[in-house]
């Protein structure tokens, strides 16, 4: 694929499962890009707050601070924050649950388990909205 990431691009990867944030980190990096990890929302809206990010990735059942909260805490922030594009990552299936996440504010939805192909494809055209 033709991805030409802006460098420093980061992502926010989280995730409390520590094989698939593995994962993630891998994956990423092999795209060039810069991962931040947290293991749950909780600590997720700090790394933002204190390091920034250009993509947002969270899981949705995690200790401490459920994905669902934490996408509404980051689209209650002001911008440049508050706007960062958010990807979802869940083994929820439902669609009730895939709408609840979009109503929160997220951009995106991919269903575990996670194709690294599908995950990567769904963060660039994110990216690339997200660049105007």
């Amino acid at each position: 694929m033709g991805r030409n990431w802006a460098e420093g691009t980061t992502v926010l990867a989280v995730e409390d499962d520590i094989l698939t944030a593995k994962l993630i980190r891998a994956r990423l990096e092999l795209e060039g890009l810069r991962v931040l990890e947290a293991r749950n929302g909780r600590e997720g809206l700090e790394m933002l707050k204190s390091e920034g990010a250009d993509l947002i990735s969270t899981d949705l059942m995690m200790p401490a601070m459920d994905g669902y909260r934490l996408i509404r805490e980051i689209r209650e922030l002001p911008p440049p924050l508050g706007n960062r594009p958010i990807l979802v990552l869940s083994i929820n299936s439902g669609e009730d649950d895939m709408v609840r996440c979009l109503s929160a504010g997220a951009d995106d939805y991919v269903l575990k388990p996670l194709s690294p192909q599908v995950y990567i494809e769904k963060l660039w055209r994110l990216y690339q909205r997200s660049r105007g």
